[in-house]
């Protein structure tokens, strides 16, 4: 199955921060705004052992109550982003992947995820940028720059140890080519289209791995940034 550019170019970039920022054995994982829950298996298949509980400000049909996968317990809980600091309970490593946008809050948000952070932990962010507007519309309550992350950081006592781009020139010209335009401007089901044909599959598969290199050269128009924030005073 292929991915939207958008989403290859983010689920790399989410691989290479986990298997270098989440520890492997006994962790502990918030997934904040977790959704369909399927986020668990980012760290299932970098073989990390541990709990992963996923939160959302509704239950989705795809929960399961609770399970085990390669040594991961899986648990979900409705709970709302805007009250973690009430949740009780502290994590290794918490990731908001594409929801941070859609809390209203998202100062309170930052400062629950920071109680419930360990010292030594982690926290990772996905986030729009403002030219997502051009690839998705109107989409959650903001956009964002590295700027304005850093600051909303800073006032709510975490620091960015890392931000990377999302994306680059090819695969914003892909995305929109590929997607916004048959999906969001002409309402075609752009899923069912592509899946009709394997040769569009596989050419696709292809043009996203090659928008990987030629975005590194070409590092504009990115659709989001991937986030890394760590308690301020710990070094």
């Amino acid at each position: 199955m292929i991915e939207s550019p958008a989403r290859f170019c983010t689920d790399n970039t989410i691989k290479h921060l986990i298997d270098k920022y989440c520890q492997k054995n006994n962790a502990t994982i918030l997934d904040v705004g977790c959704g369909k829950g399927n986020y668990h298996q980012y760290f299932t298949s970098h073989a990390i052992k541990g709990s992963y509980l996923g939160i959302d400000i509704k239950a989705h049909e795809a929960w399961q109550t609770e399970k085990e996968e390669n040594g991961m317990h899986i648990s979900f809980l409705v709970y709302d982003a805007e009250e973690l600091q009430n949740l009780n309970h502290k994590f290794d490593f918490i990731i908001a992947i594409q929801s941070f946008e859609h809390i209203k809050n998202d100062g309170k948000a930052i400062k629950g995820m920071k109680m419930c952070l360990k010292d030594d932990g982690y926290m990772m962010l996905t986030i729009p940028s403002r030219y997502s507007f051009f690839l998705y519309g109107f989409h959650g309550y903001r956009r964002y720059s590295i700027p304005k992350i850093k600051r909303l950081a800073n006032k709510n006592g975490v620091y960015v140890v890392e931000a990377i781009k999302l994306g680059g020139l090819t695969s914003f010209i892909l995305h929109f080519v590929l997607w916004t335009i048959p999906a969001v401007l002409l309402k075609i089901g752009i899923w069912e289209f592509y899946k009709k044909s394997e040769f569009l599959m596989d050419l696709i598969a292809k043009l996203e791995k090659l928008s990987l290199s030629i975005d590194k050269t070409f590092c504009l128009l990115e659709g989001g940034y991937a986030i890394v924030l760590k308690k301020k005073g710990l070094l």
